[in-house]
């Protein structure tokens, strides 16, 4: 077993890197660097030191200028000895295998061109170094390469010089004026299309804007450079933060293992989040660009200008951030369809994570690999945190939180406790109690009870705080918990306690002045991430789902009146009575369905019927027979009931003009693609005519990908035909292909073999990560597919495929070795076969550490 890091273990480094100057001179087959440190002893600096460093040949070292012998050559770096208490240079000079690099980290090939990934350990793979976010250095960066093969060269900061060398060579050289980690050090070489643009920031400061992409690609840019341009606005008018360097780059590159990076002045993306134009990008992509385009500049100074002492602060930056590009696409689009979208990320994701083995606090206390914690929990749920601080202090006390923690921290690298400390005295809030949000890990729960006294007028409501996983050492938490009431009419009734805050394990308020028990709407906008226990009729659902003015909670109440619905033909189903939809069920559903006010995304979000997985996620054992055939049930029927309903709203929602992603636009797309989906279920030849219709004279991705998505869902006569026609239409386009496979990865009759032809495809590349993605990560989120075929043939190949992928991209494997972390929620021989399969990886002797903890943890109930 790898050792275990631990927070309570942290010590100041022994000497800091006041500067770092590196040479990176890049041939066709290998890339040497020399890189020269000048360090300055810490207080606790006593002549010993170890330098990161790994897969690395070194070549010679040197201290002010002279041989160097008093170093150790180890597997994970260099150690140094009698080392100079006082400020010296170190120089080294290196090779790297960096063409034959393909875990994603360091510096490694994309295709033709190379680049690296830093973040969270990555800089080790090309220099020695105190790799570690801790120490912050000023850095300059020389890139030599011949000038043929690699005419961009790239790296942070701004272009001091560039030129011309013997045979057919040249040099850039970029200089970074603002101290940074090692963790935000980037560099790019490559043949790379330029698409060009200026932003003229509030002080009046002219920026350029370059976005690199490959060539032919230009074309796709369009989206990116606008959404960037905005996110530079928004966080003027926003924050007051602007731009602090001469040039803004991004690089758009296949092979990438997460979405994007931050690096200081040169993000690299994953070309899934900058390449888009209506052919090819669906209204998704385009909000997936918007969003972390938005994200990643954001950073700029909440994770670069700011950074994290060490890893165990890393939702320091990430969930401040987080919240930060959701505040922003809120504003961008639709604040309450972001909303809805925000929480039902969480609630897929987060709440899995949290009630499962691989549970942590958003600050965790101990990881053995770090990659392992770029979590939902540290990013989505460390953004609920930041947004119950935004809550509890208000937008004005917010922001002059915020400029104080810049003030306080610009240049430096901190922990979450600053964060806390420079809200509250800012704002004159004590969140001394708030934060254990950030040490406790599980999702909380709210009983909620009430007592009405019809003489007395009285409403008295019990809150109850526990944890999910009910823990003994729970401790209370401190939150905002909005509530409002109604009435049986569903006019809102005013009370004192609409902007209420929990803070202790037991509490009650008091409403009086009531003619009659109203209808709560409870934890409105989702003030806090807590799961709510209360007993609601389907009576009070309908009520709220006509009448609540938290546009959340009317989401919220259609979609637990739609689960409700469920439940009950799960119980029919189970004592062999034939199944029915109730009447109210079906008069509500269509009022909602047919009202013309509402926007169509979040009708869309509203109306939409759980999955297998989402309501699975919900229990505490997963159900792969009744369930499924309750779900399936339920959209028949409302396909046969409301077949002219959805028909009607489907006509009505035809976009005529130029193609638009404005909000309208694509709530109307949405829209009309959820009733072709609903109509779908009835499965008629009218309704599979209809669809291969849209599939074939579609206009745009979103309308194309939606109509093959239901073609190739299950087995039909149109089926072949329009993925063999998807297929010729778009193999040479990447990042289309990848949707193509996604959409058979999730098909219902999926299994083995399926993956198999996929893998044997020409178009398959295990080296890409979006293609490892959109085939096996789809594959096992699925739970209408094979994946969780009783004989555990699904398992033991997806270990086996996490075995093969370890071997090569340690973080890409692991991410796919924690969708296996549902043991505890199976039975039988399930069970059985997925303990076999994650004792299978486990029996690797060459298990990378990133793995090894996943699946450890996943097997340890």
């Amino acid at each position: 077993m790898s050792k275990e890091i631990k927070l309570s273990d942290y010590e100041q480094p022994k000497y800091y890197i006041r500067s770092t100057n590196l040479e990176v001179e890049i041939d066709k087959t290998e890339v040497f660097v020399r890189t020269i440190l000048r360090f300055e002893p810490n207080k606790n600096a006593d002549g010993n030191l170890f330098l990161n460093g790994i897969d690395l040949e070194l070549k010679s070292i040197k201290l002010n200028n002279e041989d160097f012998a008093d170093y150790h050559l180890q597997e994970l770096g260099l150690r140094l000895s009698n080392l100079p208490l006082e400020s010296f240079t170190l120089e080294t000079y290196v090779k790297i295998n960096a063409y034959n690099n393909h875990s994603g980290e360091g510096l490694y090939p994309s295709g033709p061109h190379l680049c690296t990934q830093c973040e969270a350990e990555g800089f080790r793979r090309i220099s020695y170094y105190l790799d570690r976010p801790d120490v912050m250095s000023v850095f300059t960066t020389k890139m030599i390469a011949n000038k043929a093969d690699y005419p961009v060269l790239l790296s942070n900061g701004n272009l001091v010089d560039s030129g011309d060398l013997e045979n057919g060579k040249h040099f850039v050289v970029w200089e970074d004026p603002f101290k940074k980690p090692s963790y935000l050090f980037a560099m790019v070489a490559g043949d790379l299309g330029v698409v060009k643009d200026t932003f003229t920031t509030m002080s009046g400061r002219e920026v350029a804007l370059e976005i690199f992409v490959d060539k032919g690609n230009e074309d796709k840019c369009a989206h990116a450079m606008l959404s960037l341009k905005n996110s530079m606005k928004w966080d003027e008018e926003t924050f007051g933060l602007e731009y602090d360097l001469d040039v803004y780059m991004i690089v758009a590159v296949d092979s990438f293992n997460m979405g994007a990076m931050e690096n200081k002045g040169l993000n690299v993306f994953n070309s899934a989040y900058v390449l888009a134009k209506k052919e090819t990008a669906t209204d998704s992509d385009f909000q997936g660009i918007e969003g972390v385009i938005g994200h990643e500049y954001f950073h700029n100074w909440t994770g670069n200008r700011v950074t994290c002492r060490d890893w165990f602060q890393l939702t320091l930056k990430e969930g401040l951030t987080v919240f930060r590009d959701q505040e922003f696409s809120s504003d961008m689009l639709s604040r309450p369809v972001k909303r809805i979208e925000d929480v039902s990320l969480l609630h897929v994701h987060q709440f899995p994570e949290d009630a499962g083995p691989l549970s942590h606090p958003i600050k965790p206390k101990s990881f053995v690999e770090i990659n392992n914690f770029y979590t939902a929990t540290v990013y989505e749920k460390g953004a609920e945190v930041i947004r119950m601080i935004h809550t509890l202090l208000g937008k004005e006390k917010f922001r002059k939180g915020m400029d104080l923690y810049f003030e306080r921290n610009d240049g430096k690298a901190v922990t979450t406790e600053d964060f806390v400390a420079a809200m509250s005295d800012a704002s004159g809030i004590n969140l001394d109690h708030f934060k254990v949000w950030y040490d406790q890990n599980g999702t909380p729960s709210v009983k909620v009870t009430t007592d009405f006294n019809k003489e007395e007028k009285k409403l008295t409501i019990n809150f109850e705080q526990t944890v999910i996983t009910n823990r003994d050492d729970y401790d209370c938490l401190h939150f905002p918990f909005h509530f409002s009431l109604y009435s049986k009419e569903g006019k809102k009734i005013k009370h004192d306690y609409e902007n209420l805050e929990l803070n202790q394990k037991v509490q009650s308020v008091i409403i009086d002045g009531l003619d009659e028990h109203p209808v709560l709407s409870l934890n409105e906008n989702y003030t806090a991430p807590v799961k709510v226990f209360y007993k609601q009729t389907p009576k009070e659902f309908a009520l709220l789902m006509a009448h609540c003015q938290d546009p959340f909670n009317q989401y919220h109440a259609a979609q637990e009146l739609i689960e409700y619905e469920i439940s009950q033909i799960k119980e029919m189903i189970k004592a062999e009575a034939d199944p029915r939809v109730s009447k109210d069920f079906i008069n509500a559903y269509k009022a909602l369905l047919m009202n013309n006010h509402i926007d169509g995304a979040f009708k869309t979000f509203a109306l939409s019927i759980p999955t297998t997985a989402q309501l699975n996620n919900k229990s505490d054992k997963f159900d792969f027979d009744v369930l499924p055939k309750a779900i399936k049930f339920l959209k028949v029927e409302l396909a046969k009931e409301l077949y002219d309903e959805f028909s009607k709203t489907l006509g009505d929602n035809r976009i005529g003009g130029e193609f638009s992603v404005d909000a309208k636009s694509m709530g109307k797309r949405t829209l009309r693609n959820f009733c072709l989906k609903m109509m779908f279920s009835h499965n008629s030849p009218e309704i599979l005519d209809l669809v291969y219709g849209q599939f074939q004279n579609a206009t745009n991705m979103t309308d194309e990908i939606s109509a093959l998505n239901l073609l190739a869902y299950s087995e039909n006569p149109y089926r072949e035909k329009a993925l063999e026609k998807f297929y010729a239409k778009w193999k040479h386009e990447t990042l289309v292909m990848q949707k193509w496979f996604a959409a058979q990865a999730m098909a219902s009759d999926t299994g083995v073999e399926v993956l198999k032809k996929l893998e044997a495809d020409d178009v398959y590349d295990a080296k890409v990560p979006n293609i490892l993605r959109s085939v096996f990560r789809t594959f096992c989120r699925s739970q209408d597919n094979l994946f969780h075929a009783e004989d555990g043939s699904s398992y033991m190949y997806i270990a086996q495929k996490i075995k093969e992928v370890d071997s090569f991209n340690p973080q890409i494997a692991a991410g796919l070795c924690k969708t296996l972390n549902f043991l505890g929620k199976l039975e039988g021989k399930r069970k059985e076969n997925l303990k076999l399969a994650l004792k299978d990886i486990l029996s690797n002797e060459n298990l990378s550490t990133d793995v090894e903890e996943v699946a450890r943890k996943s097997l340890e109930l």
